[in-house]
């Protein structure tokens, strides 16, 4: 395997989400011929533990389920059920000693439990910070369906594995929505929305409280299963996204050398997962001058010249467009 996976690259199995998004449907007597209609899944394939899926056939699977299931709610449902998730790397999630266990399993399993998202963690004044972005390219509606599947997953995952009822602040770089009863019976009452980035903050002392679920013997028995399994790194365009978080000043040319490609194969392997270099890049930018500027809290003049930015009007000025607001305004938040 590659160190990162295309779109169409086959790896995942049928259980978690695929069958999780079945179970749900056919609960609301949605056909499941209609449901799999042209996501490539067959329903023999379902019962197939060998055979294998693409990220882009679970997300086709995502975009019928939301199209079919016709509720504000369906998400969230969806989300919710991922608790139940029997494979080998769930069972790793809910038998860790605690959530910093926890914390390190999800991040080591992503790619087989959540591989829609990536995210960046810092631990800083008494928090933990979890940064969420895409790893694939989606269009906004369905970006914001997968954050309301992930985020109702995590905050699942938490409760489970957390002694007392966790608190977690669920930050959204969306617009409040209509249905926002759904995200506080869901996420709880820390939900905000028209942030300029998406994460979930948590106090960093729930990391060593014990998990009432632990179990050492589960827990190995878990890693013992996963551990001849082939392990898959990150999607395309997740890799992309890191190596430009790390080389601010990175341009089409230099990017695309560090992947092997021209710059013509570089672009349309872009364009085939959905995302524009230049789109890529105001994201990272946004993202690392954010985490300069609040939890490093490093002056604009430190964080424009870190983005390669030698003039600070014009910081501000893409700042500002990034974000909606100034680098001072992020800051008085």
């Amino acid at each position: 395997m590659h160190m990162f996976v295309s779109q169409d690259d086959k790896y995942l199995s049928a259980q978690g989400l695929i069958t999780s998004a079945v179970e749900l449907a056919q609960s609301r007597n949605i056909n499941l011929h209609k449901l799999l209609r042209g996501t490539g899944i067959f329903e023999q394939d379902l019962l197939n533990f060998q055979h294998t899926f693409s990220v882009s056939q679970q997300v086709r699977l995502l975009a019928q389920f939301k199209l079919l299931m016709k509720s504000t709610d369906s998400g969230f449902l969806l989300g919710s059920q991922l608790i139940n998730d029997t494979r080998a790397e769930a069972q790793a999630l809910k038998y860790s000693d605690n959530l910093a266990q926890v914390l390190k399993q999800l991040s080591l399993l992503r790619m087989q439990l959540a591989p829609l998202l990536f995210s960046q963690t810092y631990i800083k004044n008494d928090n933990v910070y979890i940064y969420i972005q895409p790893a694939h390219g989606f269009d906004e509606s369905l970006y914001h369906y997968v954050l309301e599947i992930y985020s109702t997953a995590f905050y699942s995952l938490l409760k489970r594995v957390s002694e007392s009822y966790p608190h977690c602040q669920f930050d959204f770089a969306f617009k409040r929505p209509r249905h926002i009863q759904e995200y506080e019976q869901s996420l709880g009452l820390k939900v905000s929305f028209d942030k300029p980035c998406t994460r979930w903050v948590l106090n960093k002392t729930m990391l060593r409280a014990k998990n009432p679920h632990a179990s050492q013997l589960r827990f190995m028995q878990a890693q013992s299963q996963l551990h001849n399994k082939s392990v898959v790194s990150m999607t395309f365009i997740e890799a992309v996204c890191r190596y430009l978080y790390s080389h601010p000043s990175a341009n089409l040319e230099c990017t695309a050398k560090h992947f092997a490609m021209s710059s013509a194969t570089f672009k349309r392997r872009l364009k085939l997962n959905g995302v524009r270099f230049s789109a890529l890049i105001d994201e990272q930018n946004k993202h690392k001058a954010i985490y300069l500027l609040t939890l490093c809290a490093k002056h604009n003049e430190q964080v424009a010249e870190h983005l390669a930015f030698y003039d600070i009007p014009n910081f501000r000025r893409a700042f500002k467009r990034w974000t909606g607001l100034t680098p001072n305004q992020l800051k008085a938040q």
